[in-house]
Formats: structure tokens, sequence, C-alpha cells
């Protein structure tokens, strides 16, 4: 699965915004670090994440970067699949107050992708609600380990 399918495939249908991150973060860091589109649908996600957490502030500070980037790179967001037209009208409501689900709005051919892919829900709203908390971290931990041996040796 295309990381760009994976992205609308949690955002909307799992509603996992932490996973969004994840999933975007690590193609980010696998040599498109100059993807500012890769950022706008990463801080986004990120925004969504504290919204729906009521760290309204970290919300409020995060979507006006990525909807800066999402308007700036709207031709390769839109290859991307993503309808960046519609998502800059929904903009408003994105950002009201009181958290509530909007999926991403896509080009029919990614959303006929998403739908095609096999669901497998794991909808428990505290888990996603504390994700950064609760999540397994035992990779990341081995591997700032071997990083910090690694520098160690040098």
């Amino acid at each position: 699965m295309h990381p760009i399918e994976q992205f609308a495939f949690e955002f909307n249908v799992q509603q996992d915004y932490f996973e969004c991150h994840e999933v975007l973060e690590e193609l980010w860091q696998a040599g498109h670090r100059q993807d500012e589109a890769l950022v706008a649908l990463i801080q986004l996600a990120v925004a969504r994440y504290h919204h729906r957490r009521g760290n309204l502030p970290g919300a409020m500070r995060t979507y006006p970067k990525a909807f800066q980037k999402i308007t700036r790179h709207k031709g390769a967001l839109t290859g991307h699949g993503i309808d960046v037209d519609r998502l800059l009208a929904l903009q408003p409501l994105f950002t009201q107050p009181d958290y509530q689900h909007l999926p991403l709005p896509l080009t029919d051919d990614l959303t006929r992708r998403v739908k095609e892919l096999p669901i497998e829900y794991r909808h428990d709203p505290s888990f996603l609600l504390h994700k950064h908390v609760l999540r397994d971290r035992q990779d990341v931990i081995t591997a700032r380990q071997m990083a910090l041996a690694e520098r160690a040796r040098k």
C-alpha cells in the first residue's frame, strides 16, 4: 500500500491521526525531506490529534502552518489524491473549538483505492486519544540506544 493511501485510510477510516503522522514521517525521513506537501499533511494530522485530545492551543498553532503549506503545495497534494479545494473550503470547520471528525477530502481515484483496502477497525477511543503515551515504544528505545552506542564508539 502506498503511504498516501495508508495516510488517507488512517485519517478517514481509522481516525488514527497519530498513525497518519508516523506513516508520512517515515516516508519523509526516507528521502523525501524536501517534500513540503508531505509536511503539510503531517501537520494537519498533528493538529487533528491535538484537537481531539483537547489541546486547543497546540491545534490552533499547527492548523495555520498546515493550511499555509496545503495552499502553497496545492498541485503536489492534488497529484497525491487530495481534493485541496474542498479541504481549503473546510478549513473553518477544522478550526472550530469543539472537535468533530472531518474526513480528508480525496479525489475519486484515491477514494476508490482507500475503499478497496481491507478494513481492520481499531477504534479504541481511549487508545487513539492517548496513543503517544500508550503505544509500544520498544523499537524507538532500541534505536536510540543503538544510536548512542554508535556515537560513543566514534
